[in-house]
């Protein structure tokens, strides 16, 4: 760490941080990093130049340039906190970066803005992801600026772009790759593409525990029938250009044509699952209708323009349609209650997700470690523990949603576990793994004891009667007899 010649700047900057946590909770912390990862750079630097005095072929770099571009430099400080409330922690992870938020930290975005997500779901939504992505930006920003950007005079005097010749030479042969049409059957550029890629996604999924379905070659497992869209703006034309690759296969005809029909009006244009196609057997079929994806398609939304894989149509079209919407859920509002109602990122998943998927996870368990077998005991106390110490039963929903202001990124949760449990968690992960480790190994050591004969005929056909705990003998089976 790098001692501060300025402590009044450190306890401005140590204020600036402590204004955006809680105080008076579970945890609360502080780190500044103001000036560390210069050192560690001028570091970096001299070891490199230090090397080339043995190793002639060690090519030139500016890692202070590097950490320009990456924007990490402008962190200056971190802070986290936790404090309790009705129904779990508010916690919050803060990014002090004063000089404004450039490189890997512009890469999510840093505009603030409503949360779309909230009026196309449903009431009711289940698991709901809205992020913007700025990979474009990202690109121009940081690839291309660390592979020729704007040279510097190292120690040397010598002046190189932040990686040398090579650098240059990489970002030649990248600008030309973005300009040659994609391998057939695509018919777009990179280039194309990548101008686009300033974008949102969003992630609806609609859950109902009402209707359960068998998983397919689950072994008996049921899931809550699931409605669901991804949505990515910006990209629809990616559907007509699919569009443009999947008439040719199609007029071929016969069983290797693509299961898939074209759809065109005025409000959609892709293509859609088809079940009448003769790429799909009788139990395809029964599957698809059985999860309720008989209309699953992959679609430019013309309106939005908006890129939409879908698991129906009308899950899709009612996105879009007048409804009783999340932002109206009172089941949201309440995991949610305290949260920015603006920001750059926001995640949901609801109480009813969380209870299913535990439920789904214990019967997975259950199969895989069955009750009566008695040498799997170990491993289905450690898969229990794992579920209860990451999911434990009763757990609530969660919401997260990340921001952004002129001084530093916020990104503040509802959850059940404070940062404090969290840290405990990562601690205890390797120790329940260990355990789980000692246990499998005993396992195994079980199976290969030495046994009397009696023993080898017998215990594979008995199981213990919870009643009286006397060992009742199976029935043999009738097969092949």
């Amino acid at each position: 760490m790098v001692v501060s010649a300025n402590p009044a700047s450190d306890k401005q900057r140590f204020q600036e941080v402590a204004d955006q946590l809680d105080l008076g909770g579970v945890l609360y912390g502080y780190v500044s990093v103001e000036g560390d990862l210069e050192s560690l750079t001028q570091y970096l630097d001299s070891f490199m130049s230090g090397m080339k005095e043995f190793e002639k072929g060690i090519p030139d770099f500016d890692a202070n340039a590097l950490l320009r571009i990456s924007g990490l430099d402008s962190i200056s400080a971190l802070g986290m906190s936790s404090i309790r409330t009705d129904d779990g922690f508010r916690n919050k992870v803060y990014l002090h970066a004063p000089q404004g938020q450039r490189g890997f930290l512009a890469l999510f975005g840093n505009e603030v803005k409503p949360f779309e997500v909230l009026e196309l779901a449903p009431a009711g939504a289940d698991l709901v992801f809205q992020q913007d992505i700025k990979l474009k930006t990202f690109y121009d920003e940081v690839v291309m600026e660390a592979l020729g950007g704007e040279p510097s005079a190292n120690k040397n005097g010598s002046v190189v772009p932040p990686l040398g010749p090579q650098g240059l030479m990489m970002k030649l042969m990248v600008e030309g790759a973005m300009k040659q049409p994609l391998p057939p059957p695509f018919t777009f550029t990179m280039e194309k593409l990548m101008a686009d890629l300033d974008t949102q996604l969003t992630i609806i999924i609609d859950a109902d525990p009402t209707k359960m379905i068998p998983l397919p070659d689950g072994n008996g497992i049921q899931i809550p029938k699931i409605q669901g869209a991804v949505l990515v703006d910006g990209l629809g034309w990616v559907a007509d250009e699919f569009i443009k690759m999947l008439r040719p296969e199609l007029a071929k005809g016969g069983t290797r044509a693509p299961p898939f029909k074209i759809l065109q009006n005025d409000n959609w244009a892709g293509v859609q699952i088809a079940l009448e196609s003769k790429s799909f057997s009788k139990k395809d079929r029964n599957e698809i209708r059985e999860l309720g994806w008989s209309t699953a398609m992959l679609a430019h939304h013309r309106p939005s323009g908006k890129l939409i894989l879908t698991s129906g149509k009308k899950f899709a079209e009612s996105l879009f349609s007048p409804k009783q919407s999340l932002a109206t859920d009172p089941v949201f509002l309440a995991t949610t209650q305290g949260l920015p109602k603006k920001g750059t990122a926001l995640s949901y998943i609801s109480p009813v997700f969380m209870l299913e998927l535990r439920k789904l996870i214990h019967k997975a368990i259950d199969l895989e470690n069955p009750e009566e077998k008695e040498y799997k005991r170990d491993d289905r106390f450690a898969a229990y523990s794992m579920l209860d110490l990451f999911l434990p039963e009763g757990a609530l929903g969660e919401g997260i949603v990340t921001t952004t202001s002129k001084d530093g990124l916020l990104t503040v949760s509802n959850s059940m576990y404070s940062h404090k449990s969290k840290i405990l968690l990562g601690a205890a992960g390797p120790l329940v793994l260990g355990v789980f480790t000692f246990t499998a190994v005993q396992a195994v050591d079980k199976m290969f004891e030495p046994h009397d004969a009696f023993q080898d005929l017998e215990a594979p056909d008995a199981i213990p009667d919870k009643h009286d705990h006397k060992v009742v003998p199976e029935k043999p089976s009738s097969e092949g007899n």
